[in-house]
């Protein structure tokens, strides 16, 4: 029995070994019969790679003629290189399996090609809003942007997202999908920047003496345009008291908004007491600000 036993296990092992020996025979076998094959693949697959470096080329040098981004620039012959790349992948695998379809492949895709287009939407959505937003150029480096609660200057555009730098210093970036599908305000690089400080006094105040002792204020605050002049306007007689509304403009470029307005604001507010001018009623001061071309500097009465 038990030498029967011993027998059994030397012809369950030789077995074993003799359909493992002929599995690796038949894969060895059938890479040596498909080896024509794969290397007619890799050298298809090589060719379309030269191809796709030539056509990148081709289009970075012809785009040069062009006003387009050199970002997009980049992209596109990324993609277009890519684009080449793949079709030459798949015309290896025709080659190296000659059973091989493009139907194939899409009948692979199927559920799973669906469920990675829903995981990566925001992602393209993002992309593509990029790519628009670099091909419309609807605002550049340098210009101030205010974005739904966010406001700043644009310091990078990407192809996902925008960088803004806000003027407290602070940086935030912002998903292109809001850039491009929200409303924006887009304050020119450069531009003369208007600011307004509204407030409002009591009837009993001597305006003109007012409106000349706040002029000669401003004219005294360091970073505030001459050209344009600031100016004063009575803008309405309401219950509350005589609104006033100051304009001055500045260049944000050169100085700070959020500090020219704090300095502005402390020296009406000191010129208007020390005047005996009593501001009634008490509330805030309100900032609002516009924006003025330097070639509409002429017509900023327009803007009033």
């Amino acid at each position: 029995m038990f030498f029967q036993d011993n027998n059994t296990n030397t012809n369950t092992a030789e077995y074993i070994s003799s359909v493992a020996y002929k599995s690796i025979e038949n894969i060895f076998t059938s890479i040596v019969s498909q080896m024509p094959y794969i290397v007619a693949g890799l050298i298809v697959l090589i060719v379309f790679w030269i191809i796709g470096r030539i056509a990148k080329k081709i289009f970075l040098s012809t785009s040069k003629r062009t006003k387009m981004d050199l970002r997009l620039r980049i992209l596109f012959s990324r993609l277009l290189g890519l684009l080449v790349f793949v079709i030459g992948f798949f015309a290896a695998l025709t080659v190296i399996i000659p059973n091989f379809t493009f139907g194939n492949l899409i009948a692979g895709l199927g559920f799973s090609s669906f469920i990675v287009g829903f995981a990566t939407k925001d992602i393209l959505n993002n992309l593509f809003s990029g790519i628009l937003i670099l091909w419309e150029q609807p605002f550049k480096i340098g210009d101030y942007v205010f974005v739904e609660d966010n406001e700043g200057e644009v310091e990078h555009i990407g192809i996902r997202a925008t960088n803004l730098k806000m003027v407290d210093g602070e940086k935030i970036l912002i998903p292109n999908s809001i850039m491009y599908s929200t409303a924006l305000i887009i304050r020119a690089a450069g531009d003369a920047r208007r600011m307004k400080v509204s407030v409002n006094v009591d009837y009993q105040s001597k305006v003109e003496q007012s409106k000349e002792k706040l002029l000669e204020a401003l004219g005294k605050i360091e970073g505030v345009l001459e050209d344009p002049s600031p100016s004063i306007y009575v803008t309405n007689l309401a219950a509350e008291g005589i609104n006033l509304t100051v304009y001055f403009w500045i260049n944000p470029e050169l100085s700070s908004p959020l500090k020219l307005f704090d300095e502005a604001s402390t020296v009406i507010n000191r010129t208007l007491r020390n005047s005996g001018v009593k501001l009634f009623p008490q509330k805030p001061l309100l900032l609002e600000e516009i924006t003025l071309s330097k070639k509409d500097k002429k017509n900023k009465d327009d803007f009033i």
